[in-house]
């Protein structure tokens, strides 16, 4: 429950930032390659997937002449659409981020500025930004692809595959894909990327509920989207900035923890020198001799 509050609230402070902070007017040429970039990606599939069927007839030397069985054609561009479909779908998301790019460390300070009142002095060349996305993009795209051929296998297993992947396989591939939208930031923060991932995956199932939600927006017709990438951008900053505040309050008590007790001096109070018998040595007195 806290994983899911505190992602519901990363994504209520982004909907804040959007819409009464003026995010959307510094981030107009991103939404517009977002809203160029859908349709684009949508004939590419079509055209990939048409092809992919020219080449195959000409291979078995069809010609597109099917007789009575046109509709074999149909059915596998059609299959072929889908699956290339499917691929674009789990690339989206990593391509639309790289647009917002060049804006990250913008959205940042004003996040930075708002939320904790300190910014970080960070100048970074675009080349390491779009350095470490690509990595990471790839990271995540191969994972999940992965992922999805694992839970394709599992669902062949009677009974108990459809739990596999509901239980294990798909949590991961949640996991994967909102890693891209969180590591930006820990990278901003001087994080390495290994540093990053152990960072997310400590918080493993915020992350995969993180994804879940900006999946759904997606969903969201039209609004989806254009505008839905722009909330996990801003919602991933959010929580890698809570993150990342627990991280270090985490390193500071196990540094208080670690630290060794001061040393105590023990003040001995000094011996008393023994006290000598003080001998009377006045004449002693005369005895009577008479």
């Amino acid at each position: 429950m806290n994983a899911l509050k505190v992602t519901l609230s990363a994504f209520g402070q982004a909907h804040r930032f959007i819409w009464e902070e003026g995010f959307l007017k510094m981030l107009y040429v991103p939404l517009l390659l977002t809203v160029l970039y859908f349709p684009v990606m949508v004939g590419a599939c079509y055209f990939s997937a048409a092809m992919v069927v020219e080449f195959f007839e000409g291979q078995l030397g069809l010609g597109g002449d099917y007789g009575g069985w046109a509709w074999v054609e149909w059915l596998a561009e059609i299959i072929l659409f889908l699956g290339i479909g499917v691929l674009g779908v789990i690339t989206y998301r990593s391509v639309v981020l790289l647009f917002y790019s060049l804006y990250l460390d913008k959205i940042a300070e004003k996040v930075e500025a708002s939320v904790t009142g300190q910014v970080i002095d960070c100048n970074r060349p675009t080349t390491q930004i779009l350095g470490r996305m690509v990595v990471v993009g790839i990271i995540t795209v191969v994972g999940t692809v992965t992922m999805l051929l694992i839970e394709i296998g599992a669902n062949l297993i009677p009974f108990i595959g459809g739990l596999i992947a509901l239980a294990l396989i798909i949590p991961c591939e949640m996991f994967l894909t909102g890693i891209g939208f969180i590591d930006p930031y820990f990278d901003r923060a001087g994080y390495s990327g290994m540093q990053s991932f152990r960072v997310m995956r400590n918080r493993f199932f915020t992350v995969g509920i993180f994804s879940s939600l900006g999946g759904l927006i997606l969903l969201i017709p039209l609004f989806g989207w254009f505008l839905g990438p722009t909330y996990s951008v801003v919602a991933g900053i959010i929580l890698a900035l809570q993150f990342n505040a627990e991280h270090q309050a985490k390193k500071d008590s196990e540094n208080l923890e670690n630290k060794p007790p001061p040393i105590k001096l023990q003040h001995k109070t000094p011996e008393k020198p023994p006290q000598q018998t003080v001998t009377d040595q006045s004449d002693p007195p005369q005895k009577n001799l008479y």
